[in-house]
């Protein structure tokens, strides 16, 4: 829908501004101003540059949401365009001649009718005054908002600093709002500014997006945002749910009541016929697609988030949600349209499904779902590695586009699934693939002595996402409510899928042995020995048929990088069975409880591991390091490129180094090497960090000693071993137990290092003396390494 027209100014251009301020008074500013009328009335003084708004809703509450109609354009800055900012729950009040917008505080509340316990809240809580303007003179309350909104409330200047950006500081003699940029609409009122910050030094990463860093100009918006209706009906957070939550503390409830009170974030959906049974619904879920997005990237955005209709149809919803391209005479600001937006930044980058929410009760507003654009290229770059030996080409070609746009279909559902309210779910791919809410990897197998990616990726929604559907969105009476909630989580509790969210999966001491990210199967091991078959056959077959057309031949470095680091992802997920504990958020129907994960488990776990730090695995040959040509030209090694201790040439023993280290540091992660000490004194058939140190150093420095292009890479992988082992002993979160069996560890291979000089050639006694050197140096200061500087790994989130 079109925002109200705007009335055309008509203010004299010879006017002095001296005067214009002279004579405003409410009557003068109206007729002189461009208009937008809707949920707040809104009007630009073109003379001037001043825009008014009326307040007449005075101490009504309503959303005040900042976000970025235009972003910067990387995506290490993170301020990307579409971003939403923080939403706020304000109101106007009118206090003599001023007006002020007080954010009020929800985060403390009190559920009861008494007004005295209410009162009483309210006022043991501070609330936050945005900004303070005098009223004009006149019939109608207007007021100047330049103040308030040529301003940084999105806190733009805080993320440039913490990124290393510099210190930018907010310049309004070069920030101004944009007249086209003011617009109303029956639901939400929307002022565009452009604001400009300075900085002395600015950083790299502004630099590579901005014509001149040290000036950035970012078009900022306020939208002025009205409370949805009444009668929607919260729903209480469970953490089986898999919902996205907000909460609050209410002083209301009982003493043997939670005082924390946690509630579902989901859009409101209503039957025609209310009850169980299936049924048309008032007004469907329906969200938007940027007609920017070009073919046939947007035909796959469409189908991937329209896989959403089959859950809300199983869940009873007949046509509950649709997905549609945003007509012609939309706007994307109308807070009416859920939209999914197409995002460009200057390097790949992640994809975001955000919300507009209610504070008070989790309703979702409005969906807002940001897709990167380049991530793509990503994947077809993979893809293109992978099939670099198929002799037919074309075939190639049509499979490696088939497998980006099947990474977008499923894009689209997952990131569409974050606005519908629903968390991640990182142990879906050991449920075979029950929710588009995971991180999947393509599915890679070898099909009679040839790659095959013909399957890369599950088409459609999974078991775990119907069951969140219904869970978030099916009707109940409200007296059984809390019953059929219940009947449900048992349901799929007792189906064996599991569910484990954000933060029990992506930090690096997370626990949980089947939540991980960017990998698949139902045995992490058994995934990680057959994804390693791939990898091997892949760099076997890798060849130039990996570039793009006219792409020079140094660009074949950077197509290699996915190709040796396949295994990174599942590598961690195998890692995780080291110390690893099994668990769920369930109701515990079956009476389980969380456990180690049983020794024969964990050390195939690390037999897996340690078997791709061979150096048969690491070593690429003499022909394809030939293959690897330096960068020609103009070309240049970029972030997604190997660091090379060589110069421009590539560098076989700083790509062992990067994967090695990888490998090494999972295992050695001081939470879960704390874990293995822990299990270990409650059970001596439990592995301990001895055992796990001493396999690592048979299969490392203490293994036999290789020969030709094959010794240089087991002397790196050993550098990487003793400086994983010194990281870990001296990291503050390895506990005291822990780092008492890491000393001795040391200490012993000390003096096997000291035995091994005395019986090899002069080139290998050095290494050992090195090596020797290096812990006794390292043991005393945590800042000696061998590896003084580490090369970097090339980034792989997100494929």
């Amino acid at each position: 829908m079109k925002p109200y027209k705007l009335a055309l100014a008509i203010a004299l251009a010879t006017v002095p501004l001296t005067s214009v301020y002279a004579a405003t008074n409410t009557a003068t500013i109206i007729k002189k101003s461009q208009a937008a009328t809707g949920f707040i009335n809104l009007f630009y003084e073109k003379a001037s540059g001043d825009l008014y708004l009326e307040a007449n809703k005075l101490n009504k509450p309503f959303l005040l949401l900042t976000s970025l109609p235009h972003g910067v354009g990387s995506n290490d800055i993170g301020l990307d365009r579409g971003q939403l900012g923080r939403t706020r729950m304000v109101q106007f009040e009118r206090h003599g001649p001023y007006l002020i917008l007080k954010q009020l505080n929800t985060a403390y509340r009190a559920s009861t009718d008494n007004a005295a316990e209410q009162r009483a809240v309210k006022e043991a809580f501070a609330e936050s005054v945005l900004w303070r303007g005098k009223v004009v003179k006149g019939k109608r309350n207007l007021v100047a908002i330049n103040e308030l909104v040529v301003n940084d409330l999105h806190g733009i200047s805080e993320v440039l600093e913490q990124t290393k950006q510099g210190s930018y500081q907010l310049d309004k003699s070069k920030s101004l709002i944009l007249p086209e940029g003011v617009k109303s609409f029956e639901r939400n009122s929307d002022v565009d500014v452009l604001l400009t910050f300075n900085s002395a030094k600015a950083g790299n990463y502004v630099a590579q997006v901005t014509p001149d860093a040290k000036h950035l100009s970012v078009r900022l918006r306020y939208s002025f945002i009205a409370l949805p209706e009444e009668q929607y009906q919260v729903r209480s957070y469970h953490p089986m749910s898999g919902y996205l939550s907000d909460d609050y503390l209410d002083y209301g409830t009982r003493v043997d009541q939670d005082i924390r009170q946690r509630f579902l974030l989901r859009h409101r959906l209503e039957k025609v016929t209310p009850g169980a049974a299936p049924s048309q619904v008032v007004k469907p879920i329906t969200y938007y697609l940027d007609p920017g997005v070009p073919e046939p990237i947007r035909s796959a955005l469409l189908e991937g988030a329209r896989w959403w209709e089959d859950a809300f149809t199983d869940a009873g919803f007949i046509n509950g949600f649709k997905v549609e391209l945003l007509p012609e005479d939309a706007d994307p600001q109308d807070v009416r349209y859920n939209v999914i937006q197409w995002v460009h930044r200057a390097t790949r980058g992640w994809s975001y499904g955000s919300a507009v929410t209610d504070p008070r009760t989790g309703e979702i507003i409005k969906g807002h779902v940001t897709l990167g654009s380049q991530r793509v290229r990503q994947d077809h770059l993979i893809a293109r590695g992978l099939t670099a030996g198929w002799q037919d080409r074309a075939a190639a070609d049509d499979a490696a586009m088939a497998l980006s746009l099947a990474r977008i279909r499923q894009l689209s559902a997952h990131e569409v699934g974050h606005t519908l309210g629903l968390d991640h779910n990182f142990a879906a791919s050991s449920n075979d693939n029950a929710s588009v809410m995971d991180y999947p990897h393509p599915m890679v197998t070898v099909n009679g002595g040839k790659i095959d990616i013909s399957k890369p990726y599950d088409e459609g929604v999974g078991a775990w996402d119907k069951y969140t559907v219904a869970y978030g969105y099916s009707e109940f009476a409200p007296e059984q409510e809390k019953v059929k909630l219940a009947e449900l989580r048992n349901q799929v509790e007792r189906k064996g899928l599991r569910y484990i969210g954000e933060a029990d999966s992506r930090s690096a001491g997370a626990s949980n042995a089947y939540a991980s990210l960017w990998d698949n199967g139902t045995d992490p091991v058994a995934e990680l020995k057959r994804l390693g078959a791939v990898r091997a056959k892949a760099i076997q077959d890798f060849s130039a048929a990996t570039l793009l057309a006219e792409q020079p031949k140094g660009e074949l470095s950077d197509a290699f990088v996915p190709i040796y680091l396949l295994t990174r992802f599942q590598l961690t997920a195998a890692a995780k069975f080291i110390g690893g504990t099994d668990y769920t958020y369930g109701d515990g129907v079956d009476g389980k409880s969380w456990h180690y994960l049983a020794p024969a488990l964990q050390q195939q776990a690390l037999e897996a591991i340690l078997s791709t730090l061979t150096p048969d695995e690491l070593t690429i040959s003499e022909p394809l390091q030939q293959m690897l040509v330096p960068k020609a030209g103009n070309y240049q090694n970029t972030r997604e490129s190997f660091h090379s201790g060589l110069g421009v040439v590539a560098d076989p023993l700083g790509m062992a180094e990067v994967l090695s280290r990888h490998a090494l540091s999972q295992v050695f992660v001081p939470e879960r090497i704390n874990r293995v000490n822990q299990a270990y004194l409650n059970d001596k058939e439990q592995w301990s960090v001895v055992k796990i140190t001493d396999k690592v150093l048979a299969k490392t420095v203490f293994n036999d000693i290789p020969t030709g292009a094959e010794l240089g890479v087991w002397m790196r992988v050993n550098a990487v071993t003793i400086d994983v082992l010194l990281q870990a002993y001296h990291n503050e979160k390895t506990r005291p137990e822990v780092k008492a069996q890491l000393a001795e560890r040391l200490t012993y291979t000390v003096k096997q290092l000291k035995r091994k000089v005395k019986r090899v050639s002069a080139y290998e006694a050095a290494h050992f003396a090195w090596l020797q050197q290096g812990i006794e140096k390292g043991l005393l200061n945590p800042e000696i390494k061998l590896i003084i500087k580490p090369l970097p790994m090339p980034p792989g989130s997100p494929i």
